[in-house]
């Protein structure tokens, strides 16, 4: 294990840190729709399904370089289909409370509860688009030794 570790490079690590914030996104996401019955959301199976399947991704491109060698196809590929589905987790979470948003920004300013789903929500979107973001990087750099 300690040999594999010694091979990585930027562009694992900076995966692994994609998937750790897509695991804190779907964290708080579940969080967000647990906090109370009115602002359950809708989506929450498909945003977590999307979720985990952006973290597999993640994790593949880490594992799939040791194999294949930097910037080969299906980590290429990978890495694609990690941004993809993060960016569609984060899209899910933004739509189902964009209504929240624009209350309590509009006409609902006093809603306490409202405040506390929408601090959550802004987690769950912040570690969505951080996990992006890490991945973009993370692809233009290499992976491995």
């Amino acid at each position: 294990m300690a040999e594999f570790f010694k091979k990585q490079r930027v562009g694992a690590y900076m995966n692994l840190i994609a998937a750790i914030l897509g695991i804190v996104g779907i964290i708080a996401a579940v969080i967000c729709s647990n906090m109370t019955v009115t602002y359950s959301l809708g989506n929450l199976g498909m945003i977590a399904l999307v979720g985990i399947c952006g973290i597999v991704l993640a994790v593949l491109a880490i594992c799939l370089p040791n194999f294949f060698g930097n910037h080969d196809i299906l980590g290429t590929c990978s890495v694609l289909g990690a941004i993809a589905l993060f960016a569609a987790a984060f899209a899910n979470v933004l739509s189902e409370r964009i209504l929240l948003i624009a209350g309590l920004f509009s006409y609902d300013s006093v809603n306490t509860v409202g405040w506390q789903v929408f601090y959550v929500t802004v987690v769950a979107m912040a570690a969505f688009i951080l996990a992006d973001l890490f991945l973009i990087v993370g692809a233009f750099n290499k992976s491995v030794k």
